[in-house]
């Protein structure tokens, strides 16, 4: 059975470890150098640490019975049209490369869905690379493409530079 248990400090490490852990299994394709680079930039613990106090934003685990096999990361966070008050982003969904492909990922967004309505939101949105299987995903849910733009972060492999905006009205 999928639970979610909202992060604390207390959770800092299990954290840190299933951040690092699916990135690299997710994402290591897009980097000259595996992605350390951008995981040093963008993943020290410290940052969690940071992200954690913040109210306006919202970790939690996902477990498979007691076992912890991936995270997400939503934020009060506006776009273009659309104001804090209104939308949600949902800037980090990471499961485990072994629990990928086994509907899982509906069940997670099913969560996030009714969280941010919870939270009175009407606005959810995200930005995914346009290479990501996690876009098919995105896009049963019910996300529309809004914007498609590359990255330049050095380190990064240049056919795979594009990400893409969606939005979901809820």
């Amino acid at each position: 059975m999928i639970t979610f248990k909202k992060c604390e400090e207390t959770n800092l490490d299990l954290l840190h470890q299933i951040a690092l852990q699916s990135y690299n299994e997710t994402y290591q394709y897009l980097w000259m150098d595996g992605g350390a680079w951008y995981l040093d930039k963008f993943y020290k613990k410290e940052i969690f640490k940071e992200e954690l106090s913040d109210s306006s934003i919202f970790y939690f685990l996902i477990y498979d019975e007691e076992n912890p096999i991936g995270y997400f990361k939503l934020k009060e966070s506006p776009i273009e049209h659309y104001s804090a008050k209104e939308c949600m982003e949902l800037d980090k969904l990471y499961l485990l490369k072994k629990y990928t492909g086994k509907g899982i990922g509906k069940t997670v967004m099913n969560f996030i869905i009714s969280f941010s309505k919870e939270k009175n939101r009407s606005v959810l949105w995200l930005k995914v690379m346009e290479s990501s299987d996690a876009k098919f995903l995105y896009e049963k849910a019910g996300f529309k493409q809004t914007d498609k733009y590359e990255l330049d972060y050095p380190q990064f492999i240049k056919e795979y530079a594009f990400i893409l905006t969606m939005i979901l009205k809820l």
